[in-house]
């Protein structure tokens, strides 16, 4: 008797490039939303903001900013504030995640920010240590940030995870520090669903590439992730790797 096992190819989200490297450029991911800290409101239940966790997306005069605030226990809570007028003025401040019971306090990654003005879109991806299993999260406001929908687990894994999310209408792609991976790496989840189901997975950088603190841009089916190595990211030298792919 013959057995015949049929392996199913599963074919990339992404068809990728090659890998280059290039300077760091003004406009890189960094600290520097650090200083949109002027008026951010104090949250409820909260002893305070984590000023360093500050993350703004921004299309003219719309500006998204969302931030942790740290409870007495050193959980944490995800909130968001929209300003229609450059800075100048805000709306009341909206929660978006509570459930994170770690106790890192302040000492976590940053929460990932992206406003899509062509559908008035705001999307969230952070990592937090909820009861049910820590990992990286997306959530996503589909009226600027007036409500936000429940989250959707992007990937489970209790290393802390930084993420960066981006969108075109309804397609989203999310990138982020694979917590599985032994070897330092970028994984990626892609929706053409909003976001509410990422049906497609799959790994940014090679395995004999170490990478880490990602960012994505998406123009229309073009995918463009940048990342730093962690020899790099520890040493404050200025060399970004980044690969582009076309969205099958």
């Amino acid at each position: 008797m013959v057995t015949l096992l049929l392996t199913a190819c599963v074919k990339e989200p992404v068809e990728w490039g090659n890998v280059s490297y290039r300077h760091s450029q003004l406009g890189d991911p960094d600290a520097r939303s650090a200083v949109m800290n002027a008026n951010l409101p104090a949250m409820t239940g909260t002893s305070g903001p984590c000023i360093l966790s500050i993350r703004t997306a921004a299309t003219g005069a719309e500006i998204f900013r969302a931030w942790w605030s740290s409870r007495s226990d050193s959980s944490v809570v995800l909130s968001m504030q929209h300003s229609a007028h450059q800075g100048n003025a805000w709306q009341p401040p909206v929660e978006v995640e509570s459930r994170d019971r770690g106790r890192r306090g302040c000492d976590r990654p940053a929460p990932g920010i992206f406003y899509d003005p062509v559908s008035g879109y705001v999307h969230l991806v952070y990592f937090i240590e909820a009861s049910d299993g820590a990992g990286v999260f997306f959530a996503h406001s589909m009226d600027k940030g007036g409500m936000f929908h429940s989250p959707v687990p992007v990937v489970y894994g209790n290393s802390p995870s930084l993420a960066s999310v981006a969108g075109h209408g309804d397609s989203v792609v999310v990138v982020f520090e694979d917590p599985n991976s032994t070897t330092p790496r970028i994984g990626i989840v892609l929706s053409h669903q909003t976001g509410h189901i990422f049906d497609q997975r799959g790994q940014v950088t090679p395995d004999d590439v170490p990478a880490v603190a990602p960012w994505i841009g998406l123009d229309s089916n073009r995918i463009t992730v940048w990342w730093k190595t962690p020899s790099d990211s520890a040493g404050g030298n200025n060399r970004v790797g980044y690969r582009s792919g076309i969205w099958q």
